[in-house]
Formats: C-alpha cells, structure tokens, sequence
C-alpha cells in the first residue's frame, strides 16, 4: 500500500491550479514545466496566494449563480384595465376584509334585494367575481363550489350571515370611487366568447418580471409585456398568495394592480396559442448587474494573474 505523500499531492493540485492560466498562450512547454518554473520564481509564494483566491472567487461566484439561476419563482407586477377579475383563496388563506357603505346585497345572488352597510368578510373557500361592463355598475359576486356560506356582513348593530351565493352592487362614480385591496390568486381578464353580444374583458395592461439580484440582494425590473385588449392573465403554480388592489371611479372597467410569485405568467389570447412570461437564465443574466460585474471582474483578474505569472516566470 502507497503511503501518502504531501509533496507530490502538493506538485499535482499547483499543476492543475494553474494549468488553467496556460490556456491561449504560445509559451514553449507543458503544464508541468509551467508549474516548475513557478515554483522556482522568488515570488512563487505570492503567486500561490493568488492563484488560490482566484479560484475561491470562481468558486463563490459559481455559486451565487447556480444558486440565483436555479430559484423557481418569478415576481411578476401586474398593471391592468380591465372589466372583470376572478379571486380565489391561496391555500385557505384570509381574504382582505371590505368596507361597503350603502351597496345592494342580493341574496341567494338574486331572490332577495336589500341595502346594507357595514364591513365585509369573505369565507376562506369562496370565489370572488368582480366585474364592470363599461361604466355600468360594479358587482360583487361570491359563490361557494361546496354551498358552504360565504362570509359575513358585520353592521354597527348585527352580524349578517350570508349564503352559498351572494352578490353585491356598488354605484361608482368620479364622487363616489372605491379602493378594495385583494389578496389570493388573482385571474384578470374574461373570455372572448362566439354569439355572445358582450361579456367583460381586459382592455390593457402590462406584466413586468421583477427578480432580487445575485449579489447585490436587489430588485431588478424587465422590459414589461403588454397586455392587449380581450387577454386574459394568470399566474401559474403560485407560490405565495397575489397583494394588489382595484381602484374604481367613472372611468370604464376597473383599474387593478397587483404582484405575486410563481413558475409562469401566463398570457391566454383568442384563438391563440398560449404565451408563457418565465424569468430565464438569460433574462437574469442580462438584467443582474451585480452578477455581470462579478464575472467581469473575474475575467479581469483572470487576465492579470496571467500577465502576473508570465512575467515573474520569463
């Protein structure tokens, strides 16, 4: 059995260290005369030095990249106009509590009308449907897949419980506008149906894909894709539930914006093939100034530790 040999692992792992600095050179011998030659100049404990922190900086930025590279989710930040967006709990979460002050409840989403006022809170396993046609009236519609009811009103003077399907109608204008801010997994846009009149779609928007650099742990923000008028949006297998708001007023359809991780952005077009929004490799690459600084200055100490080395063995 060989007995290990501290100086002839020592001579192989230089070899290999700086082999990597001979690479594009015309100089007139091997690695291991390269290697010999190192180590017989005065300052070959300096060029050691040197070189090991080279390659523990290559190491590093590896690293950070493999591991900024390989990260699923993408932040997407959504700006829209539309007339309908469709809200469902993320993972049993609590949806955002609303205030509505004078709005017409319908019962049973439609056999009874009433006036209320008071603070709205929708059940976790609900569906929320918000939709305005135009400049028409905003309407609220809450339904429930298991009939189980769909949240409460708390007024000043009871709780109303409501059922397994409720909606709401809200009156806007430039003197009476809302604010609702949305939680939970957000789908803006309908669908562009044959033989129907009107049904309520997107009219604009923008997606733009945001991602936290590398290196410097901020955010950066791409060029934003536009979305055009009957697209419909969602983002696919999220991973943390949407935040945004809509605000309403006299102008038509709804103004909403909202943020939210995920695998995809996912853009449904008529009679279209479907259009993926993905934060690629190179999409990071190139937006990631922190990162691109890294590798650049990596290539730069790489080409002075050469000229370093070629001078100190010539």
């Amino acid at each position: 059995m060989k007995s290990f040999n501290f100086k002839t692992v020592f001579r192989k792992t230089a070899k290999f260290l700086f082999g990597i600095f001979l690479t594009n050179e015309d100089l007139p011998y091997s690695a291991t005369e390269f290697r010999d030659r190192i180590a017989q100049s005065p300052l070959r404990w300096l060029l050691h030095i040197l070189v090991g922190l080279f390659w523990l900086l290559l190491a590093y930025i590896v690293f950070i990249s493999l591991r900024f590279i390989t990260t699923p989710d993408t932040l997407y930040n959504v700006t829209a106009r539309s007339e309908i967006i469709a809200i469902d709990s993320f993972q049993n979460s609590a949806f955002v509590p609303w205030q509505l002050e004078g709005v017409t409840r319908y019962s049973q989403c439609g056999s009874e009308t009433s006036l209320v006022s008071g603070q709205l809170q929708v059940a976790q396993d609900t569906s929320v449907y918000i939709e305005r046609i135009g400049t028409d009236s905003v309407w609220i519609t809450l339904s429930s897949a298991t009939l189980a009811p769909v949240g409460f009103i708390q007024t000043r003077n009871e709780r109303i419980e409501l059922s397994d399907c409720e909606a709401f109608e809200l009156q806007a204008s430039a003197n009476n506008s809302y604010t609702l801010p949305i939680d939970g997994v957000m789908t803006i846009g309908g669908e562009v149906k044959e033989a129907s009149a009107r049904e309520p779609i997107l009219h604009r928007g923008s997606v733009a894909i945001s991602d936290k650099g590398a290196w410097s742990g901020q955010y950066y923000q791409t060029e934003p894709y536009a979305l055009e008028l009957g697209d419909k949006f969602f983002i696919q297998n999220p991973s943390i539930q949407s935040s945004g708001f809509i605000y309403v007023d006299d102008s038509p359809g709804m103004q909403i914006t909202f943020n939210g991780k995920g695998d995809a952005g996912v853009i449904q077009r008529y009679k279209s093939e479907d259009i993926i929004l993905k934060n690629s490799i190179w999409t990071k690459l190139a937006h990631d100034e922190s990162l691109l600084f890294l590798w650049l200055f990596l290539v730069a100490a790489f080409s002075l530790l050469k000229f370093v080395i070629r001078v100190n063995i010539e």
